[in-house]
This record gives structure tokens, C-alpha cells and sequence, in this order.
């Protein structure tokens, strides 16, 4: 049995990964449209967020059961288990912790990522990617969470994203400015690591999109020589030699 579920996971690791993405927005959507809803409309919400909840608690429980390594699982997952610590509304840090599911969701795409073509072969730029676009949103999100009814500037989550993106640019209009305490820690996480991760990203990509140009380019002098080689030990004929050679140096004028 424990095979065959690790297996139907691995086979279906995409699809799995997306779906527990797409759950994670939806609970800490739900989170947010709670806090400020009304009877009876709240309790709608709440059950669906308890029912969330379990969908979530029971993929950890069956997954941790199932691994062979449980030690090594626990470590590359232990974001899910604190995130499955029931959220008190009244206590202003426990209702962040619903933001921990974005770690997740974030996770899933960046696996997601590593499954498509050319980007499996550059992990780091996708990590950077996904790292700075997740740090990005739970920054925002924290700072919403953090101070709406004390921040006025705040009314919505996006005016949270706008500082978000305006603070990532260093543009810095200065329109919305953290009150609270874990406003201020937000802030400082989004400017540390941010923008750190956005240099990166720019240095990255740039090597990445000249990579397909420079490789060709180097190795044609190399090609010309193992052309040359075949040449005279006879495995081609001259005419072949010579219609490659046409080839390989047509590629070098491109």
C-alpha cells in the first residue's frame, strides 16, 4: 500500500503539486474574506477553512506515514505542519501563521517549474524566481494582515501588494508606511530579501538568455576539428566533408 501511494504521487506530481497550490491560495483567501464577514456568511467561511484544514493535515499525516526516510520528510516539510496550527482570530500573530500555506503553494510551482523543458536544466534561476515572487506576496500579505484597522493607508490587500511592488523597485512613494511591529519586520524581510533576490534574478537571466547564443559559438571550432578528423580517417567523403563544413561555418555567420 505504501508503495503504490508513493507512486500514484510521484506519477501524478504536477497535478498533485498545482492542486495543493490552488488550496493554499483558496484557505488564505477564505482567511481573509472571514475576518471581515458577518453572520452567517463567517461560519460558511470558517467551515470551509476547518474543511481545508483537514485536506491539508490528512495529505502530511498519510504522506509522513507513507515515506521510508520520516526524518528527512519532517525537515522538508515542517512549514506545512506549523501551518496546521488552528488560527484564533483575536490573536493577531496565530491568524499569520494561515500565510505559511503560501510557502507551500509557492513550493508546488517552483516543483511544477522544474518539470517543464529547458527550465529543469536551471533550478536556480526558477528557485530565484519563485523565492522572490513568494517573499513578495507573503511580505504584502503579513503587512495586510499585520495592520489592517490600525494602518489607514491599508483598506485592501491590494494596497498591500502595491507597497509590495513600489518597494521592490525602490521607487518608494512613500504612500503606505508599516505602523506595527510585524508591519516593520515585513518591510525589512521584503527590503533584505527582495531586493537581494531580484539582483540575482537580473545577473541570472541575463547568463540564462545569452546562454543559447554562447554555446554554439564555442563549440564550433571543436566540431571543426572532429569534421576534420573523420576526414582523414575516411569515415566521410571529401564532398561530405565539405557540404558539413559549409554547414557548420553558414551557422557561425548567423
Amino acid at each position: 500500500m505504501r508503495a503504490r501511494y508513493l507512486a500514484f504521487v510521484e506519477r501524478h506530481d504536477v497535478a498533485w503539486e498545482l492542486s495543493f497550490a490552488f488550496l493554499a491560495v483558496v484557505y488564505v483567501a477564505v482567511g481573509f474574506f472571514a475576518d471581515e464577514a458577518t453572520q452567517p456568511a463567517r461560519a460558511w467561511l470558517d467551515a470551509l477553512g476547518w474543511s481545508l484544514t483537514a485536506i491539508f493535515a490528512a495529505e502530511f499525516a498519510t504522506r509522513f506515514a507513507a515515506t521510508y526516510d520520516r526524518r528527512a520528510y519532517l525537515r522538508g516539510h515542517w512549514v506545512d505542519l506549523v501551518a496546521l496550527i488552528p488560527v484564533v482570530r483575536e490573536i493577531r500573530v496565530l491568524r499569520l501563521l494561515r500565510l505559511l500555506r503560501l510557502v507551500r503553494a509557492f513550493a508546488g510551482v517552483y516543483r511544477v517549474l522544474n518539470h517543464i523543458g529547458r527550465m529543469a536544466t536551471h533550478r536556480g534561476l526558477v528557485w530565484l524566481f519563485v523565492s522572490w515572487l513568494g517573499v513578495m506576496v507573503i511580505c504584502s500579505l503579513v503587512l495586510y494582515a499585520a495592520e489592517k484597522g490600525v494602518n489607514s493607508a491599508l483598506t485592501s490587500p491590494l494596497d498591500a501588494f502595491w507597497w509590495g511592488i513600489v518597494t521592490l523597485t525602490t521607487v518608494g512613494y512613500g504612500d503606505v508606511v508599516p505602523r506595527t511591529a510585524e508591519g516593520k519586520v515585513a518591510a525589512t524581510a521584503l527590503m533584505v530579501l527582495g531586493i537581494g533576490l531580484f539582483s540575482a534574478i537580473t545577473a541570472t537571466l541575463t547568463s540564462f538568455l545569452l546562454e543559447g547564443r554562447e554555446h554554439p559559438v564555442a563549440e564550433i571550432p571543436e566540431r571543426l576539428r572532429v569534421l576534420d578528423e573523420l576526414h582523414n580517417a575516411g569515415v566521410i567523403t571529401s564532398e561530405e566533408h565539405v557540404e558539413q563544413r559549409r554547414e557548420i561555418l553558414r551557422m557561425l555567420s548567423r
